[in-house]
């Protein structure tokens, strides 16, 4: 049987093409962004943050504090210096994405693919949804730059399955999922999704590895999260938001034992640290508080899954609007200076006619697991395993938090673009009758089975 080099370099002129195209691509990220780097915007949150990274590192309230550690680790590092946390940032962001690339970009060794995919993947990194994070001391950039990381080291070890790929997938799973919590939902999601692959016969019994550490990511995020806290802050969101102006769903929460009294239903249409913080700290609300704790969190997702219709049909519902993001600019750091034009932006970004989007990426997806498509290109089955998780995603994200929900959906936006340009890929090669009669995946070496 004839094999196919999984991570086959160019050819000589064509790395002379990457590697201008990557210089070009490095050089343009830094020098439009200096003013920004060395003037980068704080917001509300960003206090909480650096707090946080003051605490000494063996403490307890560094690790299980009221936000994850990841971002409050960067800014330990860079000793409370914002500009040289926006400089970690960039760096790290260009590291990432210019993997990414590489990764992608290795599946394809006809009519300029490869250098095709390369140059989009990059170009993606520069739309102002993405690339502005990284002048904004706030979690967006690391989450974006690790979700990267993980996809490209996905990628990766779906080309040829090695024991040292598998553990920096693992590193970068727990990265992601510190950076920010629903991320470890998104853990959760395919570890479950990995768990059915290996039921089918689709997957290699050795992904139970991936499973297993997405599982233990997973519980070991939602442990420190009920340490530090860190689901009171959105719940009370939730409450002072959707739920007190609401009265069907304030009669479900009032049956769940939540004492509704004058002074809570005085806070509808309030956010968290709203009113004085009387969420917090009103003698009055001694005993919504007690409740809180004790049955907030369990009530919520009772509500939730009570009508499941209907609690997916809201998260749908503002699909367009939270992938749009038309609230960015004010996010920006004054001194950000975007490299895409705003009227090219949307060429490479999708960010109109989601819904519909979503709806044909799915049904390449399931029509991929139909014909076992990773079979002839196991980029196929990581699409699949990118795919198929945006809709719980958007669900998790809109149902976590009232406050802010676009930012949040950042990298369900993210998992859109992706599997947007993953699929015209895939689907320029599938129809390139000179891929399919060179491409062999090796057996026995990739995720996959053949």
């Amino acid at each position: 049987m004839k094999t196919y080099q999984v991570f086959k370099l160019p050819m000589p002129n064509k790395k002379k093409l990457f590697s201008l195209i990557f210089l070009i691509y490095v050089i343009t990220r830094v020098a439009t962004n200096l003013p920004a780097i060395q003037k980068p915007r704080e917001l509300a949150d960003t206090t909480a943050y650096l707090r946080i990274s003051t605490e000494p590192i063996q403490s307890q309230k560094f690790w299980g504090d009221a936000r994850p550690f990841v971002f409050p680790l960067l800014l330990k590092i860079s000793q409370q210096d914002v500009s040289t946390a926006a400089t970690l940032h960039l760096v790290f962001s260009i590291l990432a994405w210019s993997f990414l690339a590489l990764t992608v970009s290795a599946f394809f060794h006809t009519a300029h693919l490869d250098l095709f995919s390369f140059s989009i993947i990059l170009a993606l990194s520069l739309v102002r949804s993405l690339a502005s994070w990284d002048y904004i001391m706030m979690t967006e950039s690391l989450s974006v730059t690790f979700f990267v990381l993980f996809l490209a080291l996905g990628i990766w070890l779906a080309q040829k399955w090695k024991i040292y790929k598998v553990i920096l997938v693992i590193i970068a799973a727990f990265l992601l999922a510190f950076t920010r919590d629903t991320n470890a939902y998104l853990l959760l999601m395919l570890a479950g999704m990995l768990t059915l692959a290996i039921i089918f016969r689709w997957a290699k019994p050795r992904a139970l590895i991936l499973v297993a550490s997405f599982l233990f990511i997973f519980l070991l995020n939602n442990y420190t999260s009920n340490l530090g806290g860190r689901w009171v802050f959105p719940l009370n969101n939730i409450i002072g938001k959707r739920i007190l102006t609401d009265t069907a769903a304030l009669g479900y929460f009032e049956s769940c034992g939540m004492p509704v009294t004058p002074e809570l239903l005085a806070l509808e249409d309030s956010f968290a640290n709203g009113q004085d913080r009387a969420f917090y700290e009103s003698p009055a609300l001694e005993g919504y508080r007690a409740w809180l704790f004790a049955r907030g969190k369990s009530c919520y997702m009772k509500y939730l899954f009570s009508n499941l219709i209907r609690s997916f049909a809201d998260a749908l519902n503002q699909f367009d609007a939270l992938i749009r993001f038309d609230k960015l600019n004010t996010f920006f750091a004054r001194k950000y200076d975007p490299v895409i034009p705003y009227y090219f932006e949307p060429l490479v970004y999708p960010a109109k006619f989601i819904l519909p989007l979503w709806i044909l990426l799915t049904l390449a997806a399931l029509f991929a697991v139909w014909k076992r498509a990773w079979n002839q290109n196991p980029l196929w089955g990581i699409y699949v395993l990118l795919c198929l998780p945006i809709l719980p995603h958007l669900f998790i994200t809109w149902h976590g938090d009232a406050m802010a929900p676009e930012r949040h959906a950042l990298s369900v936006g993210l998992q859109v673009a992706l599997c947007f340009w993953l699929m015209i890929f895939l689907c320029i090669a599938t129809f390139m009758s000179p891929l399919r009669k060179k491409t062999k995946w090796i057996k026995n070496q990739t995720l996959f089975k053949n």
